[in-house]
């Protein structure tokens, strides 16, 4: 009876892990780190370049997510310059890193991330502008964030990427250079009252500085 028993115990446990197939590690950790799809733990006959690409970025985003609360920076710096080396065009990854690095106060190295992003990604706006702004807000350099910035709008861009570069005039000490930034969006946003205020601003400060003084 109890051989009978414990035969019919492990065939139960046989059928639910058939059923259950395989589960992702940590399936109850609080953040749930392992975002994938079921289908990730299927059997697969075929391989496609980019599935596989895209499947070790989840794994190493899902190993990423459990460093970052778990308090591991140096380890998602490293998994975040691992995604980048998968997928160059991958732009948060090199965002993330070079945060995090400046974080750290390891500039020099957030930089020379940044421009291998621009590298590998020179026709569009992100890595013009995230150099622009590490030398604006990070480096407190205004003046050397300009070109970078400058680039960053030839491109297209969310509006908010022009009010970095009207900053960036105004304490380089190029005040009619940032009015035109706020005269231009004005005259494409005429109802946005951050670009009306600064233009009036800088409208008035220009006009005192011009004054002769009595």
């Amino acid at each position: 009876m109890r051989k009978g028993f414990v035969v019919l115990s492990v065939l139960g446990v046989l059928v639910l892990l058939s059923v259950q197939r395989a589960q992702p590690p940590y399936p109850t950790h609080p953040h749930f780190v392992w975002g994938l799809t079921p289908s990730f733990f299927e059997h697969h006959r075929t391989h496609k370049d980019a599935e596989v690409v895209d499947n070790a970025i989840s794994i190493l985003l899902g190993i990423g997510d459990f460093c970052w609360h778990e308090g591991f920076h140096f380890q998602l710096i490293r998994i975040q310059k691992a995604c980048v080396e998968l997928d160059p065009s991958f732009g948060e990854a090199y965002e993330n890193a070079a945060w995090l690095l400046v974080s750290y106060n390891r500039k020099d190295e957030a930089l020379a991330l940044l421009k291998r992003y621009l590298q590998a990604n020179p026709n569009r706006y992100e890595p013009y502008y995230e150099i622009g702004w590490f030398y604006y807000h990070w480096q407190k350099q205004p003046a050397e964030a300009i070109p970078w910035l400058e680039k960053a709008v030839r491109f297209p861009h969310p509006p908010i990427i022009e009010h970095t570069l009207a900053h960036a005039y105004e304490r380089a000490g190029r005040l009619r250079d940032a009015l035109g930034v706020w005269e231009n969006k004005l005259k494409r946003y005429p109802d946005d009252p951050i670009a009306k205020r600064h233009m009036e601003r800088l409208r008035q400060l220009l006009s005192e500085t011009q004054t002769p003084k009595q």
